[in-house]
C-alpha cells in the first residue's frame, strides 16, 4: 500500500472512531432532548408537580456527576474499551426499564440507571481523545466530537415531541432503547483499546492521589467551575422552557423541539468554528469571545422579557448566540482543564464531567420550583448564571499568565 493510501485509511479510520465515540457519548444528551418535551406528558400522567417530574431529568445528571469521577479513574486503571462497552449495557438495562416504567417512581430509577451507562460513555469518550492528543489538537478533537453528536441531538427535542404526542411519551425510551443496541454492537466489533500502558502498574490509589492533586491546581477549579455553570445555565432553560410554553401559551411539545432546533444550531455553528482554528492562542481568544458573547445574549433574553416581550421569540432569538457562545467557548476550557493532566486524561476528564452534571442537576431541579407561568424568573437565572461565567473566564485568564500555565 502507497504512503498516501496508507494516511487515506489512517483518516477514515479516525473518523470512524469519532463517530463511534460521539455515538457512545451522545446517548445522555439525546436521551435528556428527547424526554424534555414530553415532560408535561408525563407530569399530567400521573399527576405530580412539576418538580418531582423534574427528578426524571436532575436524577439522571446527580447519578450522571456521581458516576463521572469514577469512570475516569477506572478507564485509566483497567482501559477504555471495558468502560464503554459497560456502560452500553447499563444503559439498555435502564432503557427496558423506563420502557414499562408503571410509576413516576420507577422511571425515576431508571433514569438513574441509564445515567450510569453514560456517566462511563461520555467520560472515557474525552478520555480517548486525551490518549490520542496532548496539544491544541485536544480542542479541535473535542469540537469535532461534538460536531458528531449534533447530528443527533439538533433534531432530539423535535422528534421527542414528535413520537410524544403520536405514540405517547414511552416512545422516547423505545427509541433509545434500540440505539442502545445499534451502538453496543458496533463498539464491540470496532472500538479499539487506546489506554496507554504504563511499565508500572497503575493502581487506583495512584488515579486517586493524581485526582487530587488535580483538585488542588487553582486553573483546573477555575475551568471546572466555569464549564459547570454554562451547562447549568443551558439544561436549567431548556427543562423549564416546555412547561412555559404549555402552561403560558398551551403550545404542543413540537413547538418547543422546533424551536430548540434553533438553539442547536448555533452550538453547532460554535464548534464547527472551532473545529477549523489552529494553534492555542487562537482557541484562547475564541474562547474569551464566546463567554462574553453568552453574557450579552443572556441578559438581552432577560431585558426583552422584563419589558414585556414575552413571545416564545423573545426567549430564543438570543439564545441562538448564546448556544454560538458556548459552542466556542466549551471546547477551549475543557480542554485547558484535560491538559492539566498528562497520563491521567481518564480522571481529569471524570472530574470536569463531574462538574458540569452536579451543577446543571442543581440548576435543574432549581428552575422546578418557578412559576411556570411567565417566563421571567427563567430568564433572569439564566442572565445570572452568565455573569457568573463571565466572571469565572476573567479569575482564568489571570491564572493562565503564570508561567507553569503558559503553553
Amino acid at each position: 500500500m502507497t504512503e498516501s493510501a496508507d494516511g487515506a485509511a489512517s483518516a477514515k479510520a479516525d473518523r470512524g472512531l469519532l463517530a463511534l465515540l460521539a455515538a457512545s457519548s451522545a446517548l445522555g444528551p439525546i436521551s435528556t432532548l428527547l424526554l424534555i418535551p414530553a415532560l408535561p406528558a408525563i407530569r399530567d400522567e400521573f399527576g405530580a408537580t412539576t418538580a418531582a417530574t423534574q427528578a426524571i431529568i436532575s436524577v439522571f445528571l446527580f447519578t450522571f456527576a456521581a458516576g463521572i469521577p469514577l469512570a475516569g479513574p477506572l478507564s485509566d486503571r483497567y482501559g477504555r474499551r471495558p468502560l464503554i462497552i459497560g456502560g452500553l449495557v447499563f444503559f439498555f438495562i435502564g432503557s427496558i426499564l423506563a420502557t414499562f416504567a408503571p410509576t413516576l417512581e420507577l422511571l425515576v430509577f431508571a433514569r438513574a440507571v441509564q445515567a450510569i451507562g453514560c456517566a462511563a460513555n461520555t467520560t472515557v469518550a474525552r478520555a480517548v481523545l486525551g490518549d490520542i492528543y496532548n496539544d491544541w489538537r485536544l480542542a479541535r478533537g473535542l469540537a469535532h466530537l461534538t460536531l458528531v453528536m449534533m447530528m443527533g441531538t439538533a433534531i432530539s427535542p423535535y422528534l421527542g415531541g414528535l413520537i410524544t404526542e403520536s405514540a405517547g411519551w414511552h416512545a422516547p425510551f423505545v427509541l433509545l432503547l434500540v440505539l442502545s443496541i445499534v451502538i453496543g454492537l458496533a463498539a464491540w466489533r470496532w472500538l479499539p483499546e487506546t489506554r496507554v500502558v504504563r511499565v508500572d502498574s497503575l493502581t487506583l490509589a495512584e488515579v486517586g492521589r493524581a485526582s487530587v492533586k488535580l483538585l488542588r491546581k487553582r486553573v483546573f477549579l477555575e475551568c471546572a467551575v466555569d464549564a459547570g455553570v454554562i451547562y447549568a445555565l443551558y439544561l436549567g432553560f431548556i427543562t423549564l422552557a416546555p412547561y412555559v410554553m404549555s402552561d403560558m401559551l398551551g403550545k404542543p411539545a413540537t413547538d418547543f423541539g422546533l424551536y430548540v432546533f434553533f438553539l442547536s444550531s448555533g452550538y453547532f455553528l460554535g464548534n464547527l468554528y472551532v473545529s477549523r482554528l489552529r494553534g492555542h492562542a487562537s482557541m484562547e481568544r475564541v474562547a474569551r469571545f464566546g463567554i462574553l458573547l453568552q453574557a450579552g445574549a443572556a441578559c438581552l433574553a432577560f431585558g426583552f422579557v422584563a419589558v414585556g416581550l414575552t413571545h416564545p421569540i423573545y426567549w430564543f432569538l438570543p439564545m441562538f448566540p448564546l448556544a454560538l457562545a458556548q459552542g466556542l467557548a466549551l471546547p477551549h476550557i475543557t480542554a485547558t482543564a484535560v491538559r492539566l493532566a498528562p497520563g491521567y486524561a481518564g480522571a481529569a476528564s471524570g472530574l470536569i464531567g463531574f462538574s458540569q452534571q452536579a451543577m446543571a442537576a442543581l440548576a435543574v431541579q432549581a428552575v422546578g420550583f418557578m412559576p411556570t407561568d411567565t417566563p421571567v424568573p427563567m430568564l433572569a437565572f439564566c442572565a445570572a448564571l452568565s455573569l457568573i461565567s463571565l466572571v469565572m473566564s476573567f479569575m482564568l485568564d489571570k491564572a493562565m499568565q503564570a508561567p507553569e500555565n503558559r503553553n
